[in-house]
């Protein structure tokens, strides 16, 4: 899979909450259309998960400094996932590296 491209906290903010719409309206219309007595928990939590994020940006993009401070983060390169996975203390294994041992 490519790599993601360049985004904004608008573009995700809205990509989040369209998402959490999308949800909510496919969930009530199964609902209304008598295919579900509920809606599926799963979405439920998923919709939930969506509009968090929507309620995050706002959050962020709410204060100055915590912009100020994430615009300098972002103008650094990111760890690979390997060694963010270390930093954590997450254990990953190399596949070649098992095969040579």
């Amino acid at each position: 899979m490519i790599p993601p491209g360049k985004t904004t906290l608008f573009r995700m903010q809205t990509a989040a909450y369209l998402e959490a719409q999308r949800i909510e309206i496919s969930q009530d219309g199964a609902v209304k259309l008598g295919w579900r007595t509920e809606p599926l928990p799963d979405q439920v939590r998923l919709r939930d998960d969506f509009a968090g994020i929507v309620g995050l940006i706002d959050a962020i993009m709410s204060d100055k400094m915590v912009m100020d401070r994430l615009q300098e983060r972002m103008a650094v390169p990111a760890p690979n996932a390997a060694e963010h996975a270390q930093a954590s203390g997450d254990v990953t294994v190399d596949a070649d590296e098992v095969a040579a041992e």
